[in-house]
């Protein structure tokens, strides 16, 4: 295995120098898990040409390329085709994403002793090598990995395993140290019975709500608002979690630049509607993704995914014709409606009502490097003074604007940076009132300040305001139906039936049914209702219990009990896996959270600009 590539014949020879030319020292095994990006210590990094660091270690450039490839890998396999246009970015993101996350594992992987030895490495490459080899498509048949073709493979003493060796090397420390992390996560037996009560007992019951008034409003008092956000503090918290103010600036294009990428399209257009072959053209003059495929967009788009012109277009032409060229930003985009009737696509799904697919060829405007250069001193320019005095004084003072994103988390990146990803990650573990870098997208510069940092928890009373308003004069809606559920309590008193009840106030008492894991909808919503349900005895009212829907009464008519033959090993290894996948899945996300926020993390991508 640790042979040199000395025999085989060419094909199987040019396969193998294309993986080694691919993983020579990059590390792409591993997890991938959420995290976010840290405090900039990169300044050695920087020197040495790398494009970030972890803790000090540095990320190389071919380390970063290598994740790259592997994370557009793995969108190509997600979505059958290439990323397009502004998912390029999101890859780039997921990629810088991966690469973080394996430092920080191999980092606690070490911490905690974990090695290798030569043997574990044979045996890994033999049962579960690294997810490269699982992707080629040397070792695929239809489109899956094919163990025989590796087996064989890995027997030919002529393939050099060397590259793959050593990335194995290192991820079975992380492996290792993922089974000890799994290993701390159990479930007893008698959890396992109740689940499985929780999942198959199922009972009925008779609901009433009174629902809350249709009109009136809150005083709106210091005191009710206070006492509204003591009450509903708890059930506002969340995790940790950032706002940025948000500066864009977008990219200038001269006429001259917008005149040349236009000619050129609508010449393509020329030569696309007297007959030339579209693919072929889109091969040879394209600049966006999937040229080499000839452009095409192997998903069904709808006209309201394709922006008024373009939307406006797909609905009069007919498949097989071209759309005039088109201006977004940086790009002037020439596009074919596809026939679906001669799809020879991956994807060959029938169309939803009123969708097409489409193949394109992506002209960039080019502005000249002058132009760019001077567009991005500008924009840092702006930042540097931003640091001085604040991002929205920085813009106000050279005519801009600024926004401020709602409050997000790592798994909740703002609309506002959809073009520039990077930027949500930076502000994640930036500190309150610190400036970003310049972030580059397509078609903008942006910079980003760090407005709040909120740790985990309730937010401040000051940061619901607005809505602590609305759930007050909710809150006195439901007071002023009080009336009417006392009015059920007295009848229920006297003797009368729940449902008899119901009809005094005109209203209709209604079954419900399901399980403890799944109760009907107007149960789920009230878990102080459900519990109080499922630990009375049949026959019995419960209520009046208030929440937002208004005062609910229940009474539980029965409950019927899963067979005990139901409780069987099959059942049993499902709510297994459900189960302690979900307290993996909730671990892990917790695990690296706290990875990132003790982590010094350089993201030096966003660098200066040399054009």
């Amino acid at each position: 295995m640790l042979g040199h590539l000395r025999s085989g014949n060419k094909r199987t020879k040019t396969i193998w120098w294309i993986l080694t030319v691919l993983t020579v020292g990059s590390f792409l095994g591993g997890f991938v898990f959420l995290a976010g990006l840290g405090r900039d210590q990169g300044t050695r990094a920087r020197l040495s040409g790398n494009v970030g660091s972890v803790n000090g270690q540095p990320v190389s450039v071919a380390q970063w390329q290598s994740s790259v490839d592997e994370s557009r890998q793995a969108w190509r396999q997600r979505n059958g085709s290439d990323p397009q246009d502004r998912d390029v970015k999101a890859v780039e993101q997921m990629a810088w994403r991966s690469i973080v996350n394996e430092r920080l594992f191999a980092q606690q992987a070490k911490q905690a002793g974990l090695g290798v030895t030569d043997n574990e490495v044979v045996i890994g490459m033999r049962t579960n090598p690294p997810s490269m080899l699982l992707a080629s498509a040397a070792f695929q048949t239809d489109g899956k990995f094919d163990p025989t073709k590796y087996q064989q493979a890995l027997a030919n003493p002529g393939n050099n395993w060397a590259p793959f060796e050593s990335m194995l090397r290192e991820q079975l420390p992380v492996r290792k140290l993922q089974e000890r992390l799994l290993a701390s996560i159990k479930l007893s037996q008698p959890e396992l019975h109740q689940a499985f009560r929780d999942r198959f007992d199922r009972f009925t019951a008779t609901m009433l709500t009174v629902p809350p008034a249709d009109t009136g409003r809150s005083s709106g008092s210091e005191e009710e608002l206070k006492a509204t956000y003591e009450k509903y503090k708890s059930r506002m918290a969340a995790g940790a979690r950032t706002q940025l103010e948000v500066l864009t600036s977008p990219k200038r294009f001269g006429p001259e630049e917008t005149k040349a990428a236009m000619d050129m399209a609508k010449s393509l257009y020329e030569r696309a509607s007297k007959g030339e072959d579209f693919a072929q053209l889109a091969r040879d003059y394209s600049e966006g993704p999937n040229a080499e495929n000839g452009g095409l967009i192997d998903r069904w788009l709808q006209p309201g995914e394709l922006g008024a012109l373009v939307g406006a277009a797909v609905q009069v032409k007919k498949p097989g014709e071209v759309i005039e060229p088109v201006q977004e930003g940086s790009r002037v985009l020439l596009l074919k409606i596809m026939d679906p009737a001669q799809d020879t696509s991956k994807t060959k799904t029938p169309p939803p009502p009123n969708a097409v697919k489409l193949s394109q060829i992506v002209i960039k405007v080019r502005p000249a490097p002058e132009d760019l250069r001077a567009q991005y001193k500008e924009v840092k320019s702006i930042a540097d003074r931003a640091r001085a005095v604040g991002l929205s004084k920085a813009a106000t003072e050279k005519g801009l604007s600024t926004v401020k994103t709602s409050f997000f988390d790592s798994n909740n990146a703002p609309q506002q940076l959809f073009a520039v990803p990077e930027a949500a990650d930076w502000g994640l573990t930036a500190k309150k009132d610190e400036v970003s870098p310049v972030f580059e997208g397509d078609d903008e510069f942006v910079v980003v300040q760090v407005a709040t940092q909120h740790q985990a928890g309730p937010p401040a009373r000051a940061e619901v305001g607005d809505q602590l308003k609305m759930i007050a004069d909710a809150e006195h809606r439901v007071e002023m139906s009080k009336p009417r559920a006392d009015s059920v309590v007295a009848a229920l008193k006297s003797g009368r039936s729940l449902e008899d009840a119901a009809k005094l106030v005109h209203l209709t008492a209604t079954s419900v049914q399901g399980s403890r894991a799944q109760p009907d909808p107007r149960l789920a919503g009230n878990p102080e209702l459900l519990g109080m349900l499922l630990g009375a005895p049949a026959g019995r009212v419960i209520g009046p219990v208030r929440s937002a829907q208004g005062w609910s009464f229940v009474r539980l008519d029965g409950v019927t009990a899963a067979p005990d033959s139901l409780f069987n090993d099959q059942t049993k290894g499902q709510i297994t896996n459900e189960i302690l996948q979900g307290r993996q899945r909730a671990f892990f996300e917790s695990y690296v959270e706290k990875l990132r926020a003790n982590a010094q993390i350089a993201d030096l991508r966003a660098g200066e600009r040399s054009y």
